[in-house]
């Protein structure tokens, strides 16, 4: 058994200590490790000029040899010149982003997993979305780093890609006698076509070619999904979430979508995992047959087998005629059987039949019947616990639990409730034919302080209650149902902007401590101006002396005061002033960076 996981830090056979290499700037990366090769060479691909510089300064101290490009375009003319047999040798890995002018990084793993299919591409972006996941990794991504990622991370993934297997002659590479690309008339960048990509026959010749229509027909031929189609519809599949923990189930449904390997999802009630089940079963080859759910908790003992097999007629009481079962209809698809937890122990020795060779026999049946069903299972209970009581076939537990994939509760993940608060109250407000609502901050920092031990569902019941209950268009905190009212801590602390009488609600203050937080918050709002008076007052008098760009200047002055005030107040521990500034580590080293701050 497996179960996903991605944070382990992968490392080429001769790294001792991670930090260590990172540190040595000495220190050669070689493909496989070899002792007289060539430093590897990666391709970096990003049209933001700032994280390019700090990405290229860190794998290059990693020991490796790095060449930067700002547009997917201009690595894959150099590509394609490889690809025409030009002598300059291919990189060992390429790191792009997705979105980019003139041609997307998806469009240019597909075209480079289709000509060079040994050579690895990471595909790091801003949109971490299950779709961007999905595509990156059926574009032939070898990895897919959300950002903001970790650099000891990135460079532990690129090691590893390096490494996955030798670097390929061109003439190896080459999948197609005429399979290169003719760029004789590609001589303005601008009017480079997508279309190229995938038309070796078709030569750019026009500027006319807008690079929406040229996407689209790309889109046609490949079936990538590309950002205009991500915009229109921003979740297909229901699954919300920028946390890292989602983060993980989201490459885990990348890798394991085309695969016809059992799955067995793990999580509290209410986490999601039909949604999960349903993204597999949707992003897989067998998308266009059924996909079949059956809650084995829902199903009384004694119809189980005939749900799940079928029955002949005269098979029993009442069995008039022969029936298909779940796996009958879920030939071809997927099953997704929940609750797997709770089927019946004599059920379970039918289920290990079916899971061995793919056989079974309908209830007072004498033929077998043959299926080709992915089986996906779902629990909320502890299986290795069962299997030790006796309740569960300890056989069966093992075929089943060939991939583990755990979803994570809500409550730990609290950064993600902003987006599924507002994705529920638009649904909830479309059923109901209103003006979707929306969370007052001081009522948002209740529902993100929640246990929600119904998770994910419970949560959506509420919107679903505030869009009903709930008088205006934004939520405050009275409007809140009473299981949240009765949770908040006596020590919350609501927004300043917030009304007095929310105030109250929100801390369970007494009337007569009204009058001393309206005083307290006018004091705070007075000193907080100070600042912002200051900045008017500067700002005046740079435009009446004829100044322009004032915002170049004064930005860069605004994030150098916060920046510092942020270091000294955590003791000069960067992890630390990040999160207190609302940054990740790579955005503040790489502000670090770019106001010349030495820590």
């Amino acid at each position: 058994m497996t179960e996903y996981n991605d944070k382990h830090n992968p490392k080429s056979d001769s790294q001792t200590s991670k930090d260590q290499i990172i540190g040595d700037q000495m220190t050669k990366v070689t493909v496989n490790n070899a002792p007289d090769a060539n430093p590897a060479t990666l391709w970096l691909i990003d049209d933001d000029a700032a994280l390019r510089m700090v990405l290229a300064d860190t794998f290059e101290d990693a020991g490796l040899t790095v060449i930067s490009f700002t547009q997917a375009q201009a690595a894959w003319t150099r590509l394609n010149d490889i690809l025409q047999a030009s002598a300059e040798p291919l990189p060992d890995v390429i790191l792009t982003d997705i979105r980019m002018p003139m041609m997307d990084g998806l469009s240019f793993s597909d075209w480079v997993h289709r000509h060079f299919p040994k050579l690895p591409i990471v595909i790091m972006t801003a949109h971490s979305d299950l779709t961007s996941a999905i595509n990156s990794y059926q574009t032939g991504a070898f990895e897919y780093l959300p950002k903001p990622f970790d650099l000891d991370d990135a460079v532990a993934t690129i090691y590893k890609a390096i490494n996955y297997q030798p670097n390929m002659n061109v003439e190896n590479a080459i999948t197609a006698p005429n399979s290169h690309i003719n760029t004789d008339t590609l001589s303005d960048t601008s009017s480079f076509d997508n279309d190229a990509i995938f038309d070796t026959k078709k030569n750019v010749v026009s500027k006319a070619n807008s690079v929406s229509k040229n996407n689209q027909a790309a889109n046609h031929k490949t079936g990538i999904q590309t950002d205009t189609k991500v915009q229109s519809n921003p979740n297909p599949s229901g699954i919300i979430g920028q946390s890292q923990a989602m983060q993980t189930v989201f490459r885990a449904i990348g890798r394991l979508a085309h695969s016809p390997i059992t799955v067995l999802i793990t999580g509290e009630s209410g986490t999601g995992k039909e949604l999960v089940a349903s993204a597999l079963h949707q992003h897989s080859p067998r998308h266009q047959q059924p996909f079949i759910a059956l809650n084995m908790a829902a199903i009384p003992h004694d119809l189980i087998e005939s749900e799940l097999f079928g029955h002949e007629k005269g098979a029993f009481t009442g069995a008039t005629t022969t029936r298909q079962g779940r796996f009958e209809q879920a030939n071809g698809g997927t099953l997704f059987l929940d609750e797997i937890g709770d089927m019946p122990f004599s059920t379970q020795t039918r289920l290990l039949r079916v899971l061995a060779n793919g056989e079974f026999y309908r209830v007072g049946g004498q033929q077998p019947v043959k299926v080709d069903v992915r089986i996906v299972a779902a629990t909320h209970q502890n299986l290795e616990a069962l299997v030790k009581q006796g309740k569960f076939r300890e056989d069966l537990f093992y075929r089943l639990n060939v991939i583990r994939l755990p979803l994570p509760p809500l409550r730990t993940r609290p950064e993600d409730i902003p987006a599924l608060a507002t994705y529920f109250m638009q649904r909830a407000a479309e059923q109901m034919n209103t003006p979707p609502k929306q969370l007052h901050p001081a009522a948002l920092q209740i529902v993100q302080s929640f246990e929600w031990g119904g998770n994910v569902r419970q949560l959506e019941n509420v919107c679903l209650w505030l869009t009903v209950m709930a008088t205006g268009d934004t939520v405050m905190v009275d409007d809140l149902p009473p299981e949240l009212l009765e949770s908040i801590p006596s020590h919350f602390e609501a927004h300043p902007e917030q009304n007095l009488s929310t105030q109250q609600t929100a801390q369970n203050h007494q009337q007569q401590n009204g009058a001393r937080i309206e005083n307290q918050h006018a004091h705070d709002i007075s000193n907080n101006s100070n600042w912002q008076q200051a900045l008017a007052v500067w700002a005046e008098q740079s435009l009446q002396t004829g100044e322009t760009d004032i915002l170049q200047t004064a930005t860069p002055e605004f994030e150098r005061v916060l920046l510092m005030a942020a270091l000294k107040h955590s003791g000069g521990k960067k992890i630390a002033a990040a999160s207190l500034l609302g940054w990740g580590r790579n955005t503040l080293t790489r502000k670090l960076q770019q106001l010349d701050i030495s820590v």
